[in-house]
């Protein structure tokens, strides 16, 4: 590994879908109440794909957007990694469809899986292949569409969820003032039962009692298991950008319920000013939630060249990650 190459955010993009769906559309189906989605969860509505969008169109979109803001063309890029978790196939991948999609040379494309840590694990995989000299501009997508995996009789989790891609470009750097500085990732999978979303394509045994074939979660377990880890990861990066000599001009994590996150910044000490949020538009987009996050905060001047951010991510698995990046 060459020591003396960066791995740097070169472009940003995002896309969500045209369709709004407020909190009140869900009253049709059970019993809840804008009031009472907004006090348990901080999302006012959220984004739902159309009968002709899918993972890999949300990702192709967000992906040109991307690429624009960096100045490259689509035979610019080396490598493409798409975190999804609803991939519009098991074959051929989200990523190659990208490939096509983009009209990309022959070049390497994987999804990989990690659930609401997905694009942070994606994103340590081009880390390595850009530090090894394996690429020069790598593609790093998270983009799910979990609107077609939710049970619209579970009042506690239909309200969550929302679809989205958000798109980075990830360049050699020779600035070692810039580009990633850290990243950790975790699993156990132990306790992987409290969030389960079941294979829609591949063949399943008919279910069991017990069993359920839409996207299911324990809430308190989560509730409590997201607050521990984002306090730990927040904490822990402090510590790192302390020894580093460098301070955290934004804290942008995943964005799955309000309470959680108000949870770890009382228990972190890490000022609410700090933080992008922007769940109450877009609802738990899983592994596009930190990527929509991030281009909307570079696109509103919250995150500008020279800051470095912090991005936290944890969900299904179980897994959570972080990520220490300066701009």
């Amino acid at each position: 590994m060459n020591g003396s190459i960066a791995a740097a955010f070169r472009g940003t993009g995002s896309t969500v879908p045209d369709r709004v769906v407020t909190n009140e559309w869900f009253t049709s189906f059970v019993e809840t109440s804008d009031e009472w989605i907004r006090t348990r969860t901080g999302i006012t509505e959220r984004r739902f794909v159309g009968p002709d969008e899918s993972s890999a169109t949300l990702a192709i979109s967000a992906s040109r957007k991307a690429l624009e803001a960096a100045g490259l063309h689509a035979n610019d890029i080396d490598l493409i990694l798409c975190a999804t978790v609803t991939p519009d196939n098991m074959c051929p991948s989200t990523a190659c469809i990208v490939q096509a999609g983009l009209g990309c040379r022959p070049i390497p494309a994987m999804d990989i899986s990690a659930a609401c840590s997905g694009f942070l694990y994606a994103l340590k995989v081009a880390d390595q292949f850009i530090r090894g000299g394996s690429a020069r501009n790598v593609l790093v997508i998270g983009t799910d569409i979990l609107s077609r995996t939710i049970d619209m009789t579970d009042r506690n989790s239909c309200i969550l969820f929302g679809d989205g891609a958000g798109a980075v470009i990830v360049s050699q750097a020779d600035d070692s003032k810039r580009g990633i500085r850290s990243i950790k990732l975790y699993s156990d999978g132990s306790p992987g039962e409290l969030i389960h979303l079941p294979a829609k394509v591949t063949l399943q045994p008919p279910l069991a009692p017990k069993q359920r074939d839409h996207i299911w979660l324990n809430g308190r377990e989560v509730f409590k298991f997201a607050v521990r880890k984002m306090i730990e990861l927040t904490q822990d990066a402090m510590i790192d950008c302390q020894a580093m000599g460098l301070e955290i001009s934004l804290l942008i994590p995943h964005q799955v319920n309000q309470r959680i996150i108000n949870s770890a910044l009382e228990n972190t000490g890490f000022p609410a000013a700090k933080v992008m949020i922007n769940l109450e538009k877009y609802g738990n987009t899983s592994a596009a939630s930190v990527p929509i996050a991030l281009d909307e905060a570079v696109r509103e001047g919250r995150a500008k060249p020279g800051d470095t951010i912090l991005l936290v991510a944890f969900g299904g698995g179980m897994t959570w990650s972080s990520a220490i990046i300066t701009l």
